[in-house]
């Protein structure tokens, strides 16, 4: 008898599978060792998914972000991360609703354009715009921090971010320092986007400001 997990497992493996046809991938599922683009040792993952003999993704399903152990993988998205054109990624529930952000075109800032909007964010605190640069300079952190995920090959950059956060901590990308901060800070974002008052907010949109300004440049000498 399939129990709860593996039956919801195999309905969320169904609707991943779905979803990358749809965006015009060959999808093979329970790939063997030859369906695979490159020798993977002993792993299998649940998915390969293809854009082209030389472009995809090496996909594995979870049910849950936070029940997943991420050093388990960090191997594998490094050994994939060697060959050009093709990723490691980590699907779970929470995260099967990204997926159509691709087939939209939607993707992470530049570290360019996360520079630039840096500038504006800041300007926007210059004038007492104290919200929207708040909101801003959030937009910021967290495309830094997925982007912060994928260069580390650390397959996180789709989780949820409360999971990413706890995940780039326990793997060492944040100090415990900046840990609080972050929690902290997206609790703020949190009340603000949910139309709470927020008392201090240019003196927090500081503190996100140095946060983000600390990381940029950290992540930008490695």
């Amino acid at each position: 008898m399939i129990s709860n997990t593996e039956y919801a497992h195999t309905v969320l493996e169904s609707q991943v599978v779905e979803k990358y046809k749809a965006l015009g991938f060959e999808v093979i599922v329970e790939p063997q060792k030859g369906d695979l683009p490159f020798d993977l040792g002993s792993y299998r993952p649940d998915l390969v998914a293809k854009k082209s003999p030389d472009e995809g993704c090496i996909i594995e399903v979870k049910v849950s972000a936070s029940q997943t152990s991420i050093d388990r993988y960090q191997e594998i998205a490094e050994l994939v991360s060697q060959h050009t054109g093709w990723r490691f990624l980590l699907i779970t529930k929470e995260d099967v609703s990204p997926i159509k952000q691709e087939q939209d075109g939607d993707k992470l800032l530049t570290w360019e354009q996360m520079l630039q909007r840096k500038i504006q964010a800041e300007r926007l605190l210059s004038l007492g715009e104290a919200e929207g640069a708040f909101f801003s300079l959030w937009g910021i952190l967290e495309a830094a921090l997925r982007w912060r995920a994928e260069k580390a090959a650390i397959p996180i950059e789709r989780f949820p971010t409360l999971s990413l956060i706890n995940h780039l901590y326990s793997q060492g990308e944040l100090s415990i320092e900046q840990f609080d901060k972050v929690k902290a800070l997206r609790k703020i974002r949190n009340r603000l986007a949910h139309g709470y008052q927020t008392p201090d907010l240019d003196e927090l949109g500081r503190e996100l400001e140095e946060l983000v300004k600390e990381l940029l440049e950290l992540w930008d000498q490695e």
